[in-house]
């Protein structure tokens, strides 16, 4: 079972190829968003691009290139970070998508390797099927391979630049990270959100808050983490999508 990448096929082949019974995967992941000291900017781009290409390997997606600017607000006063404004964000994404949909496809995934990104892309899947009709699923990166993460992981907290994600660097491009950089922090949960205690269903969003630009414990993290988090990350999508392939059928 093989995925394509659909930048690798010529216009004729993708007339071929995009039909009804696709599914189109739109990843998206920040390409210039910082990730502490000891992580690239380029962090979530990287793991987006591992995990689409476990899925070609497992399923048979529809490929998209990665879109790697995106709605990243709570990072832009830190150097190389770059964030694009909401509305752009989502219109831009809905243009992907749409431009694809004109050749019959009526299934996409956006898999997105963001937190604040979700919202727009929520907004968008609804708009996409009130308009069109289509079906449009948007990952929960913080969702994905939960059960795992919170097995084998052992700070106290995360969310961004942490243990689970520097393990993750770690597998994907070791050569990039810098552990004798990694500390300790803890501040504001990613992406900055502030609940008083005893108050769990109001939120107030603000800025990252912590010195080094992380939230979490990186110096924990391993290459064994890396690999089991990856892969249970896979391993739910590949059930989505084999599940999505059928429905409606």
């Amino acid at each position: 079972m093989k995925g394509i990448k659909l930048w690798e096929k010529t216009w004729a082949e993708a007339e071929k190829i995009l039909n009804k019974d696709s599914i189109v995967v739109l990843p998206i992941g920040g390409g210039s968003k910082e990730h502490g000291c000891h992580l690239p900017l380029g962090t979530d781009m990287m793991v987006v691009d591992e995990i689409s290409s476990r899925l070609l390997e497992q399923t048979e997606i529809v490929l998209l290139p990665t879109l790697n600017y995106a709605f990243y607000p709570a990072f832009i006063d830190w150097p190389g970070s770059v964030s694009i404004e909401s509305d752009n964000f989502r219109k831009f994404a809905g243009d992907i998508i749409e431009s694809i949909a004109r050749f019959g496809v009526r299934k996409f995934m956006i898999l997105d390797g963001g937190i604040s990104t979700h919202y727009p892309l929520t907004i968008l899947s609804y708009e996409l099927y009130n308009k069109s009709g289509l079906k449009v699923a948007v990952t929960d990166m913080s969702g994905l391979g939960k059960e795992v993460e919170e097995e084998i992981c052992e700070q106290e907290s995360g969310g961004h630049a942490d243990e689970s994600e520097t393990s993750c660097l770690l597998i994907i491009r070791p050569d990039l990270v810098k552990m004798d950089k990694a500390v300790k922090e803890y501040g504001a949960s990613v992406p900055g959100t502030f609940s008083p205690a005893g108050v769990k269903k109001i939120t107030l969003k603000t800025g990252m808050k912590t010195a080094n630009g992380a939230h979490g414990d990186p110096t924990l993290a391993t290459k064994e983490k890396g690999e089991l988090i990856l892969k249970a990350m896979t391993d739910d999508l590949v059930v989505f999508l084999n599940g999505f392939s059928k429905e409606g059928e």
